[in-house]
């Protein structure tokens, strides 16, 4: 596993890397194998054999599960996605928890950083982050296990490289630079002074801004503490300046207008549907007029009930509990609804960056602050 090392990142024994190593080829399996391997059984075996005894196929995801659950390829490949879930995690957190204290040493700022880290000890967690486990990662996003903690920063930063099998890049920064890149082809002429990551987590989805526009001073908010601590120190360590704060993306405390780019990457789907709507708002009393608001999602409905099952896998099998309802929000109904013209409404779609051809286009959606 070759992932770009930094000063915040946690080192590998032999052994801890070959148990890493093995989380990532199970998970590439489950991915690359048995996940798309589901709608061959589906439609080749399972549909056949339904609409043989009924006259008619499933008419609901619920009708699909129920149809699916007595499939044993269903039921082994769910366990194996699971499993490999919960191995990532507790494979990666052992190796941190090993090496804990010097990663929260070498994470504190220092006088001569490029950027910024502001926390606060008093922002209220959510309840629909502390009362989750997102992804299964222990302790969610925010959950400290001593002070000065990188934890779950650093749990991220490692999980996510070996979750995905390295098929976001050696910074783990493909989607970011999807995103960047979106901007950069349909606004040729945005010239950001500044941008705002929403929910940043280590600064995957953060860096990559400061990189396709070196003058614009570039933010990112988190409401754990470990990831914008961890954050800042990978920012630091791989010569990038940014500003990372401790906030909600709902209720910051930038003043009005402040940016002319605010974006988000895999914040929506982990959120109810009033915490969406708020994101969006906030992000119109933030941007600047002619600002641009960019997220992923947005997606049209699909009519399937197989597909739409199948997209609620990580809904029902690791713990992301709201994500059927970022599929059902009518999102240019939201955005409007959150002050944008509608007019001003946009989607867009992008190959993930270094996985092109083996995952389906990422969808993103946005809009202009007039």
């Amino acid at each position: 596993m070759f992932q770009e090392p930094h000063a915040a990142l946690p080192s590998a024994t032999h052994d801890e890397l070959a148990r890493q190593d093995f989380c990532s080829s199970l998970r590439k399996m489950f991915t690359t194998d048995l996940f798309p391997g589901a709608n061959d059984v589906y439609y080749r075996q399972l549909l056949p054999a339904f609409e043989a005894r009924y006259g008619r196929p499933p008419a609901s995801p619920q009708e699909v599960k129920r149809l699916t659950d007595s499939s044993f390829y269903f039921r082994g490949s769910d366990v194996v996605g699971r499993a490999a879930q919960e191995l990532v995690w507790d494979t990666v957190g052992e190796s941190i928890e090993r090496q804990l204290d010097t990663l929260n040493g070498n994470a504190r700022p220092r006088p001569a950083d490029r950027g910024t880290l502001r926390l606060n000890p008093d922002l209220e967690i959510p309840r629909y982050i502390d009362a989750v486990d997102i992804h299964v990662m222990p302790g969610n996003f925010h959950t400290e296990l001593s002070d000065d903690d990188v934890y779950a920063g650093a749990l991220y930063d490692r999980g996510v490289y070996v979750f995905a099998f390295g098929g976001l890049g050696p910074r783990n920064d493909g989607l970011g630079v999807a995103q960047a890149e979106v901007i950069r082809e349909r606004f040729p002429e945005l010239k950001p002074r500044r941008i705002l990551d929403v929910g940043c987590g280590p600064g995957f989805t953060t860096l990559p801004w400061k990189e396709y526009f070196p003058d614009a001073e570039v933010h990112g908010i988190d409401v754990g503490a470990p990831q914008v601590r961890h954050a800042h120190a990978r920012a630091e360590s791989l010569g990038i300046a940014a500003h990372f704060s401790q906030q909600d993306g709902a209720h910051t405390d930038f003043p009005d207008g402040h940016f002319d780019l605010v974006a988000s990457m895999l914040v929506t789907h982990e959120c109810p549907v009033p915490v969406i709507r708020a994101l969006f708002k906030e992000a119109h009393r933030l941007l600047a007029p002619g600002g641009v608001m960019l997220m992923d999602g947005g997606m049209p409905p699909i009519d399937d009930p197989f597909v739409q099952m199948r997209t609620s896998w990580f809904g029902m099998n690791a713990n992301e509990p709201f994500s059927g309802g970022f599929k059902a929000l009518d999102y240019p109904k939201a955005v409007a609804e959150a002050g944008f013209a509608p007019e001003r409404y946009f989607t867009a779609e992008r190959e993930p960056v270094y996985l092109k051809g083996q995952l389906p286009p990422i969808s993103f959606f946005g809009a202009i602050r007039d």
